[in-house]
Parts: structure tokens; sequence; C-alpha cells
């Protein structure tokens, strides 16, 4: 008798490598903010880095896509990114930032260092420009412009050199990197934000309205000291003037 033996065929798991050749769509990104917001929310980071984090996010998908499966460690990457640009060292030590985002890889699928990886990839794809023009970094700069409207020094350099020096301070570069001919003006800027900053310089209280003006909406580092409360002219239209902005 001749018993016709039917052996089962060795068949890939499809599902499987669909999935993991999936890219991220914009229902996957959604989901992911969603996450990141639960993560900044339970860790008290501030809103400025939520947004920053979201914003490095949109805008390396907008140049590049990526699996679902790697979407995760991007995020993290983005998110970390963020809190160093951002927060103070004081509070990414005591809030144990950095061990509460390592110990998310015990129920995900990377691990630290290609967090580390991503955040090289992240830095070049956006040429290391980390803040892009929301209407919080436009915030940021109409400080520096009121800024140097309130410094005669200023005179001495062109428009366009001024608003180059702008850009170059608020894309997140360091001072220690700024070379001629935007030395000068960049040096300017930090020595004015100083100067508005300290109660013991002679402008700190003829230069008040710059501190109510800004003060509710300007990101780390560049905090200055106000009033929350103030009820001043320039604190009544502050906020609409951010609305319409």
């Amino acid at each position: 008798m001749c018993i016709n033996r039917k052996h089962p065929r060795s068949e890939q798991p499809q599902n499987i490598q669909d999935r993991d050749e999936e890219f991220a769509t914009a229902a996957h990104r959604d989901e992911m903010v969603a996450a990141i917001l639960t993560i900044t929310s339970a860790l008290g980071l501030s809103k400025e880095t939520l947004h920053l984090c979201v914003g490095l996010l949109d805008r390396f998908l907008a140049l590049q896509s990526i699996e679902v499966s790697r979407l995760e460690a991007l995020s993290i990457s983005c998110l970390w990114i963020a809190v160093k640009f951002v927060e103070t060292p004081t509070t990414i030590f005591d809030k144990n930032i950095k061990e509460v985002l390592q110990r998310r890889r015990h129920s995900s699928n990377w691990k630290w260092n290609e967090i580390l990886k991503f955040e090289l990839d992240i830095l070049q794809l956006l040429n290391y420009r980390i803040m892009t023009r929301t209407i919080l970094v436009r915030q940021l700069a109409l400080y520096f412009a009121d800024l140097l409207l309130l410094k005669a020094r200023a005179n001495q350099f062109s428009k366009e050199l001024l608003v180059d020096a702008i850009w170059f301070v608020i894309s997140g570069n360091e001072i220690a990197d700024v070379k001629p001919p935007l030395l000068e003006p960049v040096v300017l800027l930090y020595l004015a934000h100083r100067d508005n900053i300290n109660p013991s310089h002679p402008v700190f209280k003829s230069w008040f309205a710059l501190r109510c003006r800004y003060g509710a909406f300007l990101p780390a580092p560049w905090k200055v000291p106000y009033n929350a409360s103030c009820v001043c002219r320039v604190c009544e239209h502050a906020h609409d003037d951010l609305a319409s902005g």
C-alpha cells in the first residue's frame, strides 16, 4: 500500500518579518509622543523639554524613515538630547533622569548604547541644530533682539551679523565654539543677558520690562527672574502677544 504522507512545508513567519520591516507611520508617531508626554509628566520635566523632544523627533522623521521596532529608541534619544539641553544639571541629577530612562530598556527592545548612537545620528542629520523656529524659540529670538536694542555697542555691527549671532545662540551652540566675525556680537548677547539677570547690576531695575515681557516663556538656560503675579502693563499684554505670535 502506498501511503502519501504530506510533509508540512517550512514557512517563514511572515507576520513577524513584516512587522520588523514595517516603517513608522503618523499613528505610530502619535502613540510614541503620548508615551513621551507620560514620561515627562512623571519626571516633572518642563514643557520646553517636551516640546523640544517632539520637535527633534518630527524633524528626524521628516527627513528619514525608520522601522517601528526602532521608533522607541529614537524617541528616547530625542528625549535625552532635550533633557540635557533644557534641564539643569541639578535637575538631571536629583531626578535620576538618566537612570529612569535606562530602566525602560528592561521592558523594551533597545540598549542604552543604541540611544547614544541614535543621539549622534539625530544631531548629524539635523546639522547639530537642536532648536528650530517654534513659537517659544521665536520668543527667545525676540528677547535677544530686544537686548541688543538696549546696547549701543550693537550699532557697530550690521543687522545681518546680529541676526546670525542670535541664530547662533538660539540654535544651542556653545560660546566656546564661536569664531569671528560672530565672536563679538555673540559675546555681547551673553554679557547683556548676564547684566539683565544680575540684581546688583545698574541695569537690573531699568530693564525690568524685558523680564516681565519674556520671563514666563524663556527656556532654560535663559530664564530670567520675574514675578509671575506681576500685573504691570507689560505683563498684561505678554500672553496676548505670545498667542498672536
